[in-house]
């Protein structure tokens, strides 16, 4: 049976330490990544099964969805943790000795949350926590961001017309296609020559692969940055692992 994460307050009248109230939380994040971890792993079972002398739309179909699946739940993971930090902040800061000006910082953001873009959330709690910031033209924030453009891309997804000449650099599958195309180690094979990157090519189990580490190196970065252990235990993360491509 499966151990799933809680947290718990707990208020009581002093005067004889009667319970008085409880509240509890439930931390969704861990089901996140562990959600996209499975799909990519399906997708990548599913490229194995693919002949192409023998093409069925079917498994094509499938594929996709264990890949957009995966895309969607790793960026879920990091929308969850930072939700999470947020919302735990007076427990985490009595635990680690976060000012009193700290916490109130904190508070402050989260009450302006659904104003926050998602690493806009990232980046404030880091400023807030440690005085820092991000090297947004460096890894791991690269990834994130890019993993973020990408899953906004898929949810919002609005067709459009791709032609050649100047407007060609506009459109939103050769603007993925510059974000993407290097960090991918490999596209997807169930695709023909000349297809489009996206969302053909590029959502293969080499993006989903791509998404789920990308995640985690985010994340991880974050907490080493703010001082704090990561969210997910070194056995937790372990049993994430892809097969390698």
């Amino acid at each position: 049976m499966t151990d799933y994460p809680l947290s718990a307050n707990i208020y009581t009248d002093h005067s004889n330490m009667d319970i008085s109230d409880i509240e509890v939380s439930h931390q969704l994040s861990f089901s996140h990544i562990k959600a996209a971890a499975h799909f990519a792993k399906l997708s990548y079972k599913k490229e194995d099964e693919y002949d192409d002398s023998q093409p069925s739309s079917d498994l094509r179909d499938e594929h996709r969805s264990y890949v957009i699946g995966s895309i969607i739940t790793a960026v879920c993971y990091l929308e969850a943790t930072i939700n999470e930090l947020f919302t735990n902040v007076e427990y985490i800061s009595r635990s680690n000795e976060w000012s009193p000006d700290v916490t109130q910082k904190m508070n402050e953001e989260w009450d302006k949350e659904r104003s926050l873009q998602l690493i806009i959330k990232y980046e404030r709690a880091l400023c807030i926590v440690k005085s820092e910031s991000f090297d947004k033209g460096a890894e791991p924030y690269q990834s994130a961001a890019s993993l973020i453009f990408l899953r906004n891309a898929l949810i919002h997804y609005k067709p459009e017309w791709i032609g050649t000449g100047e407007s060609y650099n506009k459109t939103l599958n050769e603007k993925l296609r510059q974000k993407l195309e290097k960090k991918i180690k490999k596209l997807n094979p169930m695709t023909q020559e000349g297809s489009l990157f996206f969302p053909h090519r590029c959502l293969g189990y080499g993006c989903a692969k791509w998404a789920v580490e990308s995640s985690l190196n985010f994340s991880n970065e974050f907490f080493s940055k703010i001082g704090l252990p990561s969210n997910l235990d070194q056995d937790y993360q372990l049993s994430l692992n892809l097969p390698e491509i």
